[in-house]
């Protein structure tokens, strides 16, 4: 497996290096900075869009719990009141 990775990442960087050897070295700069800028918009849209989609912010929206009504015989008011009568 490891070998497999490492044959895949040589392959790809003698690729990148070919593609980039091709570009005249003037015009590689701007190239790179096109592909920069190209990138940093890209990128920009997608979170601008994922923040206004309603779905997403369904997620950030707090439901609160609502108390349950226990009954005035359940054990634990039993309990509360053993307790507040010692406390007296």
């Amino acid at each position: 497996m490891k070998n497999r990775f490492s044959e895949f990442k040589r392959l790809s960087r003698d690729k990148l290096k070919g593609s980039c050897d091709r570009i005249p070295e003037k015009k590689r700069r701007m190239v790179v900075l096109g592909m920069c800028v190209l990138f940093t918009l890209l990128f920009a849209f997608v979170l601008w869009n994922s923040f206004r989609d309603p779905e997403v912010k369904d997620l950030f929206r707090i439901e609160h719990i609502i108390p349950l009504d226990l009954p005035q015989d359940s054990i634990i008011n039993q309990l509360k009141d053993l307790t507040d009568g010692q406390k007296q």
